[in-house]
């Protein structure tokens, strides 16, 4: 098993953990790199390791968020930027000079967005909708959609004499047109009366909301149904879920619920693989204008430009891990003599990559787990082997300094029972035993960084090799674990055991 790379460029400790806090707070890769004094292919590998679910969300979130009061700023200074910018002063530097004046100006968020003047139009129309409080054309075929597969996974029954005196003819019509002719008279019928049913149900206060998946699995299942009964429509239906995202909630999946007056699910972001290909696609065809197409910082830099636009893409990490080698995402052109050996390298990285990701998901879980825990608490991580006798165990406590852990040493798991690579640990920032801590151990650990450290230890320092195998749970002191089964973050704190695979 390989250990994490060892060369001169990867930051510090001290520093990775800054590395994370400003990815997730939406900073971009360039700016990251300059300040951690490496270079994004670096970063790249340490996100790998770091970012799962529930990061992705939280850096989508950031980033939009950023890129929304750039762009109502930039509106708010659009005179004296349109002097700068007469006066020859180049666009990337226009928004340190409002800065400078003491304009309210994001300027690494607005220098991203500026590197270009491709998408400068589209980006200043997108300013002027803010600033008015506009909502973008949106086709009505997405809401519709969203409503009956709503309808559908709530078991509504069709009234279709509502339907008849309270729907728009104008849905009716845009029902009619995009289904097309040669369906069956009655199919129509009920998917406007479904579609009016549930839409009374949610003016009438039921505005729970459908997850991502749901919708998808719901509408891929109904599509399937029709495909014989409606010969003639020229599009899915339901429009696929991806689709209403993008149209109905300008990338995101709570948006489009809430234009339809549900409330938002707790489903992470979910990009499906049209999601990934589009993204690599719409890049290879406009990312030259943010650089090198190799270097992983300019697809960062139009992911940017994307979110400004109101298209959200797969961040940088995401996109890698899907496609598993950097050459697949910018479609690098393979001679026909080795086509098979590169394939063979591109499947073998995505394994990594599912491992890899694998981890973070289970480092995510504990940071969060150790964040909200009581100081009075400990938090206990075994490695759940299929054998008999001991096997790696950690533990840690919570404070108001960071995070205090140890793992299991030679003296209670001798290594010609586990395996244990001291050298690891040590190069790696953790203390030695000794008479007042028999096991290896660190602290003042900040919480975002604490549980990812510590499972480095039992993956790398005892040769744990599958995340799936570890158990997490919480405990005052002098107490022992809770039961096991499907748990929530509040159970975890609660002490119930938590795994990869049942933690919410």
């Amino acid at each position: 098993m390989s250990t994490p790379s060892s060369e001169t460029d990867v930051p510090p400790r001290d520093v990775i953990g800054q590395v994370t806090r400003s990815f997730l707070a939406g900073d971009p890769l360039r700016c990251i790199a300059d300040a951690a004094n490496t270079s994004s292919w670096v970063l790249l590998d340490i996100l790998g390791s770091r970012v799962a679910d529930r990061d992705e969300e939280q850096r989508s979130r950031a980033l939009r968020n950023r890129c929304n009061a750039t762009l109502a700023a930039l509106y708010q200074e659009r005179e004296r930027f349109e002097q700068l910018n007469r006066a020859g002063i180049d666009f990337g530097d226009i928004p340190k000079v409002l800065a400078a004046l003491g304009a309210p100006v994001d300027v690494d968020i607005a220098e991203e967005m500026l590197r270009t003047t491709h998408t400068f139009k589209e980006l200043a129309h997108r300013a002027y909708q803010l600033h008015r409080g506009e909502v973008e054309f949106v086709p009505p075929i997405e809401m519709l959609s969203l409503l009956y597969v709503l309808g559908r996974h709530r078991g509504v029954q069709p009234d279709y004499e509502l339907a008849l005196g309270m729907m728009p003819l104008s849905s009716v019509a845009e029902i009619r047109n995009f289904l097309g002719p040669g369906g069956p008279y009655g199919q129509p019928a009920e998917i406007l009366a479904v579609i009016e049913t549930t839409a009374q149900a949610i003016r009438a206060g039921d505005d729970a909301g459908i997850s991502y998946s749901d919708y998808d699995e719901i509408a891929e299942a109904i599509s399937a149904d029709l495909g014989d009964e409606l010969p003639g429509r020229g599009d899915l239906w339901p429009v696929p879920a991806r689709t209403v995202r993008r149209h109905l909630g300008q990338g995101f999946w709570g948006t489009a619920l809430a234009s339809a007056g549900l409330q938002p699910t707790l489903d992470p972001f979910i990009f499906s693989a049209p999601d990934f290909v589009e993204a690599a696609r719409e890049y290879r065809s406009g990312g030259h204008y943010f650089g090198s197409p190799k270097d992983v910082a300019s697809y960062d830099s139009w992911v940017t430009v994307e979110m400004a636009a109101g298209r959200h893409r797969p961040s940088v990490v995401a996109i890698r891990r899907h496609f598993g080698a950097w050459e697949s995402v910018i479609g690098a052109v393979m001679p026909s003599e080795v086509e098979d050996e590169y394939d063979g390298m591109v499947n073998h990285l995505r394994v990594q990559n599912d491992v890899q990701e694998g981890w973070a998901k289970a480092g995510e879980l504990i940071s969060e787990v150790l964040a909200n825990m009581p100081w009075n608490s400990f938090l206990s991580i075994q490695y759940a082997e299929d054998t008999e006798g001991l096997t790696p165990y950690a533990q840690a406590v919570p404070s108001a300094d960071g995070v205090w852990f140890e793992i299991v040493s030679e003296q209670y798991l001798p290594a010609d029972t586990w395996p244990i690579d001291t050298g690891y640990l040590t190069g790696n920032g953790w203390s030695a035993p000794n008479n007042d801590f028999p096991n290896w151990f660190k602290d003042g650990i900040p919480h975002i960084e604490a549980g990812h450290q510590i499972l480095e230890g039992f993956r790398y320092g005892r040769d744990c090799d599958d995340a799936s195998k570890l158990r997490w749970h919480t405990g005052e002191f002098p107490t022992g674990p809770g039961p096991d089964g499907g748990v929530t973050l509040d159970d975890a704190l609660n002490g119930i055991v938590q795994t990869l695979s049942n933690a919410a």
